[in-house]
């Protein structure tokens, strides 16, 4: 209430009672920016987690297309597959005679790709000098959660393979702010492998 006069102003009780509204109003307002940052970073976590995915295969998978090139009826095998994958590591060697020389003894004709523990690496195999390369990070591979990751490469046959199904699942490197779970993504291809040509 305002008094009149020289003196006019509000009272203590009016000045308490808009305070309170101020603040919650503004406690409101926070807590609804708060709320947005959250979604709003689930939502770059996700789309993070499935780019990470999807370029790695995509990577992966052109590798795989050429297996078995061998133009000069060489008789090499297009693929070695890990014999014994475990819960934290499972590898795939192809082969291909990309400079039509007769051998996979060059340069990119020779590559190992392994999932090991978190990432996806790969190397030349002849040259094991050289370090792996890290295609990608965040790789679980265990795209139900249940702490036992499935294999990465899957063969129809272990002896004489005509297909091989990439499947990778990329984990969100912290959980979600929202649900504290972490994010998860799967994908998977079926690459059929080149006959003797």
């Amino acid at each position: 209430m305002r008094r009149d006069g020289p003196d006019g102003g509000f009272t203590l009780v009016e000045l308490l009672v808009s305070l309170a509204l101020l603040s919650m109003v503004l406690g409101g307002t926070a807590a609804m920016m708060v709320q947005n940052s959250q979604i709003n970073r689930a939502e770059q976590m996700s789309a993070e987690v499935q780019s990470n995915a999807r370029n790695c295969l995509s990577m992966i998978v052109q590798v795989l297309r050429t297996a078995g090139w061998d133009p000069r009826n060489a008789g090499f095998a297009a693929v070695g597959l890990d014999p014994s994958p475990t819960n934290s590591t499972n590898y795939i060697e192809v082969f291909a005679d990309l400079n039509e020389d007769g051998d996979t003894n060059d340069a990119n004709e020779d590559v190992t790709i392994r999932w090991a523990t978190d990432k996806i690496e790969w190397r030349t195999t002849s040259d094991t000098t050289q370090p792996y390369v890290t295609l990608a990070d965040s790789i679980s591979n265990d795209a139900d959660a249940d702490g036992a990751p499935e294999t990465m490469f899957v063969a129809d046959s272990m002896t004489n393979p005509t297909k091989i199904t990439v499947r990778i699942t990329a984990r969100s490197p912290v959980p979600d702010p929202r649900s504290g779970q972490y994010i998860r993504y799967t994908v998977s291809s079926e690459v059929v492998l080149r006959k003797n040509l």
